[in-house]
């Protein structure tokens, strides 16, 4: 009895613990440090690729007013790392890449299952959904070496507005930041 308990007890934490999609949708932050860059010789930065932009195919996120509203929060960001904002001959180039990718429940949409009656992988809207990713760089301007970079990863919402996706795209670089070598005078 106690062996069928046992055994039932971790089927169960083993259905509770697996997301629908096949992956934890939380927004994921990994920064990506250059090992052996001194980054105390770093004053100065500016974006990077100026002018060459991705479209995402989300209008929300390809409307010139919330790439600004990001620059010139990524500016403060850094202006509060101790980093000045430099037109012309920076030290540094930021650059964003954004990448928006369609994914789906591979176990519910996977042929090998389609003979077998499985009520329950019926394929939803829910099974459906797009991912969010965005890469930072940060390039040595003189050089062209990266030298530090982060990546974020998240499930984008399909029902929020454009500025809950303009507030969440700010705190997700933030977020990147935050582990940014401050600057010390």
């Amino acid at each position: 009895m106690k062996r069928i308990l046992v055994l039932v007890a971790a089927l169960v934490l083993a259905v509770v613990g697996c997301s629908q999609k096949g992956f934890d949708t939380r927004l994921t932050v990994e920064p990506r440090p250059v090992p052996g860059v001194d980054m105390s010789v770093y004053k100065t930065w500016n974006f990077g690729r100026q002018g060459e932009y991705v479209k995402t195919g989300i209008e929300a996120l390809d409307d010139p007013a919330f790439r600004q509203s990001v620059a010139d929060h990524t500016i403060a960001e850094m202006a509060k790392l101790g980093y000045t904002n430099a037109v012309s001959d920076p030290d540094l180039l930021v650059m964003f890449h954004v990448i928006v990718e369609d994914r789906y429940d591979e176990v519910k949409a996977n042929p090998a299952y389609q003979n077998y009656d499985m009520a329950w992988a019926t394929v939803s809207d829910d099974d459906v959904w797009q991912e969010g990713s965005i890469a930072l760089f940060v390039i040595d301007a003189r050089s062209g070496k990266q030298v530090w970079g982060s990546v974020a990863r998240a499930e984008l919402d399909k029902h929020s507005t454009a500025d809950t996706k303009k507030t969440r795209f700010k705190e997700t670089v933030s977020r990147m930041l935050a582990d940014f070598p401050k600057r010390t005078p």
